[in-house]
């Protein structure tokens, strides 16, 4: 049975009075941590209220705590594109039209992107108050779920389909043609003799580095990418090839909980900091020394010892989104491995706690 708290939030949802809800329900966030219903009205309510930021912690909660409710992928959908991330826009409503094939806001999504190919033209839908219409409506999706052998299948079926669907209907089964279209010189070495790099590579181990990097990103692998090119900065690749992984870098996509691919651990990146700059982690531990501003929360994470048994190390986090974060408990954090005066850290992008 829900809650009085629960049920109030419910009715002030419904009526639109989303900073109610949000006024009611943040301050409760712990009392709540198993609640999907809870995570999904605060998650609803912060689009409403253009805190994306929110928004998109709360229904990662939300989605962690039930798999596959379509009102929560419509909502991460909307995050995405407000980011300007159309293809994991995509994914998501294509997720939901494999569950519910004639879902409206789904539709209506699909061909907003479609009428909207220019940066420009989705610049101007995002900015506009037809972008609300994507939101989910008014109530709580209370839609029976199958049994788990068919979710399953579901799920699997909605990964291939997806990506087969983006494909041919966005990039005329070029998946990444920006990224295609960079390449070496054909002819000529790549390298560079007598350096002080850390890895030495023949003209032939560049080229194939290079063209991995490349296969990584057209499937999506986007951070072993990213630790390839990384491999290759720190190379004696010479200074146009350099220049030209660079370039494919501001092409890596930020991920969620969901899309992030390769994982690195945390005994993998302190035995070379270097290599994993700028690479995603998805990492549990425990964290000390909170600190929450107006505009920042930071605090020094204790990775691994989210059971308190085995710390792996420390490093600082720093999120600049809302969050509600309780020192008491073990926290999940994504985000972006950063070097600053040779001190690394990570810039997180979402994070979650749990008991």
């Amino acid at each position: 049975m829900r809650s009085k708290t629960l049920k109030k939030a419910s009715r002030l949802f419904k009526a639109g009075k989303y900073s109610k809800v949000l006024l009611l329900l943040e301050s409760q966030v712990f009392r709540y941590r198993q609640s999907f219903d809870f995570f999904y009205l605060l998650g609803i309510s912060c689009l409403h209220s253009s805190d994306y930021g929110g928004g998109y912690s709360y229904l990662q909660r939300a989605i962690d705590l039930k798999p596959n409710d379509v009102n929560t992928l419509a909502g991460l959908a909307v995050v995405h594109l407000k980011r300007q991330e159309s293809s994991e826009s995509l994914s998501r409503w294509f997720e939901i039209l494999d569950m519910e094939p004639n879902n409206k806001i789904a539709k209506r999504g699909l061909e907003a992107l479609k009428k909207n190919s220019k940066p420009e033209d989705l610049m101007e839908y995002i900015e506009s108050e037809k972008f609300l219409s994507l939101l989910p409506d008014k109530s709580l999706n209370l839609r029976i779920y199958r049994n788990i052998l068919i979710i399953t299948l579901i799920a699997a079926f909605s990964i291939i389909s997806s990506y087969y669907l983006y494909v041919k209907f966005f990039t005329n089964n070029i998946t990444r043609p920006k990224i295609a279209a960079v390449s070496l010189n054909r002819f000529g070495s790549v390298s560079e003799d007598k350096t002080n790099a850390i890895y030495e590579f023949s003209d032939k181990e560049i080229r194939k580095i290079f063209e991995t990097i490349q296969k990584n990103f057209e499937s999506y692998n986007d951070n072993l990418a990213m630790r390839d090119i990384n491999k290759l900065l720190l190379s004696n690749a010479d200074n146009n090839t350099k220049e030209k992984v660079k370039l494919l870098s501001s092409y890596i996509r930020v991920p969620d909980f969901s899309s992030l691919k390769t994982n690195f651990t945390y005994r993998e990146f302190i035995k070379n900091p270097k290599l994993y700059n700028n690479c995603y982690v998805h990492w549990k531990g425990r964290l000390s020394n909170l600190v929450v501003t107006e505009s920042l929360i930071s605090f020094d994470f204790l990775v691994g010892y989210d059971d308190k048994k085995v710390l792996e190390g420390i490093i600082p986090v720093t999120l600049n989104f809302g969050a509600r974060i309780n020192s008491d408990f073990p926290i999940e954090v994504l985000g972006k491995i950063v070097q600053n005066n040779n001190i690394y850290a990570i810039e997180a992008v979402s994070v979650h706690q749990y008991e």
